[in-house]
């Protein structure tokens, strides 16, 4: 029986291409021996998570799907794919399986390449929901700083638009002391080679980061199983 990693978008937008986007950047799990990758949209969740309002009426949808497919027997463990990690915290009560939101990975594996870390969101503004998942963490002493790229959704999917955009954002946060920078946001691991290229610093996608925390864990279980 091959096993299931449910990796869970929390909006229940279907046209800004966000899950399809995580699903490619995660295609390298796709081999034989390895867990499959099933990217999903939340039918009920909120229709785009850009407040912290929008994360907390993600939760309730976050935990209904985790409650129901965490009985299953293929189910492994869980992504859950919104930088505020909505759910994340609760839904650890509801499951032995791993639960990993990408806030928690992202800043976990940016603060392995940097001292200092800046944060690349999509929205305009100061970053309060990635200052959240810091605060609690108790790393936000590490943040460098934060610029929101200030993307529509319709904007997201103009590769080059974004390319330019997060280039002139990691270049401020290198200046600003940054030694490793963070997307804090799902679907953006398309921009880390060229902002790596570009800003000569570690970028990290907190998907991909989460994606391999999950999947170490299965796969260390397995081997003792």
């Amino acid at each position: 029986m091959q096993r299931i990693i449910h990796v869970i978008n929390a909006s229940s937008r279907t046209d800004t291409g966000i899950t399809e986007d995580i699903a490619r950047s995660l295609a390298w799990v796709d081999r034989d021996g390895m867990p499959k990758i099933n990217c999903l949209t939340l039918e009920d969740g909120p229709r785009g998570i850009s407040t912290a309002r929008d994360s907390d009426d993600a939760a309730p949808a976050v935990l209904r799907f985790i409650e129901r497919q965490a009985a299953r027997e293929e189910t492994a463990g869980f992504v859950v794919a919104c930088f505020s990690d909505p759910g994340v915290f609760a839904s650890r009560g509801l499951t032995s399986k791993p639960v990993v939101g990408i806030g928690e990975a992202g800043f976990a594996a940016a603060l392995s390449f940097g001292e200092l870390v800046g944060t690349i969101g999509v929205a305009a503004g100061p970053g309060v929901k990635s200052m959240r998942v810091a605060r609690h963490m108790g790393v936000a002493a590490r943040i460098a700083g934060h610029r929101g790229l200030g993307l529509t959704y319709d904007q997201l999917q103009n590769p080059d638009f974004v390319t330019e955009r997060a280039i002139v954002a990691g270049l401020a946060l290198r200046d600003a002391g940054a030694e490793a920078l963070l997307f804090a946001a799902a679907g953006l691991a398309r921009y880390v080679a060229p902002l790596e290229r570009a800003v000569g610093l570690p970028v990290v996608d907190p998907t991909q980061a989460a994606a391999g925390l999950v999947l170490a864990q299965i796969m260390q279980t397995q081997g003792r199983s």
